[in-house]
């Protein structure tokens, strides 16, 4: 009988892998300077700010997947990606707020993928591992390996984002480190502005004012860099969700 239960607990556990497969962590795409959106499950919740302090919930703008996912992600204009094993799929949005499948625009990567970033308009990042691979986008909806070199880090990446222009900030744990191309395509490391969060992180993402915003549990802290790349955390301008 025993042995019976052993087997029947295994085959459980078996049948419950799949459903288990899809990240439900909390991710947030920095749309512009007036929303955020914050993953929830199979959601995606958009926030409006007038001052970038007050948060407000805009219910007309909420996107909910038809699926399980991995990442969210915002890519371009209306157009946010998400990303269900190495697959992302292109959701556009119209002024009422409605959300439809850009059918022709998927990117499906070569390789195994731990997340994916936007890079530029034409550009993704997809890293796995140590290393970042870049892949361009094209007017037919077609994609290819971009000539950007590939970015190979010591570490395992925990996240990447793009703070502006071709740099890339790379996050290993609490701390992100910025790196830039030099005059030869090659990825140099930035001194003097890496940010390392002094609490927890399960997220990490960057705003168009300068700021990085750190994400542990429903919490949101803020931190701006200065004239000298010294980052300060933003006091009473916290966002809980």
């Amino acid at each position: 009988m025993r042995n019976v239960q052993i087997i029947f607990s295994v085959i459980i556990a078996v049948l419950l892998l799949p459903a288990c497969e899809h990240s439900s962590k909390t991710q947030v795409l920095y749309v512009n300077f007036n929303y955020l959106g914050i993953r929830d499950g199979k959601a995606v919740k958009f926030y409006k700010t007038k001052d970038q302090v007050t948060w407000r919930y805009n219910p007309t703008r909420e996107f909910v997947s038809p699926r399980n996912f991995d990442d969210a992600f915002y890519f371009v204009g209306p157009f946010i990606g998400i990303r269900t094993g190495k697959t992302v799929k292109f959701y556009e949005t119209n002024p009422q707020g409605t959300w439809a499948y850009g059918p022709g625009r998927d990117f499906t990567s070569p390789g195994d993928v731990d997340g994916v970033f936007r890079y530029n308009p034409n550009l993704l990042g997809v890293w796995h591992g140590k290393t970042i691979k870049f892949y361009q986008a094209h007017e037919n909806g077609t994609w290819s390996k971009s000539i950007i070199k590939d970015f190979v880090d010591a570490d395992d990446i925990d996240g990447v984002f793009n703070p502006n222009g071709s740099d890339i900030a790379v996050r290993v744990g609490r701390t992100a480190r910025f790196y830039s191309l030099d005059a030869h395509g090659n990825w140099t490391h930035i001194p003097g502005r890496d940010f390392t969060s002094p609490g927890p992180v399960d997220y990490m993402f960057y705003l168009e004012t300068g700021s990085i915003g750190v994400v542990n549990d429903r919490n949101i802290k803020f931190y701006q860099v200065n004239e000298n790349g010294a980052w300060t955390y933003k006091a009473g301008q916290d966002f809980n969700f």
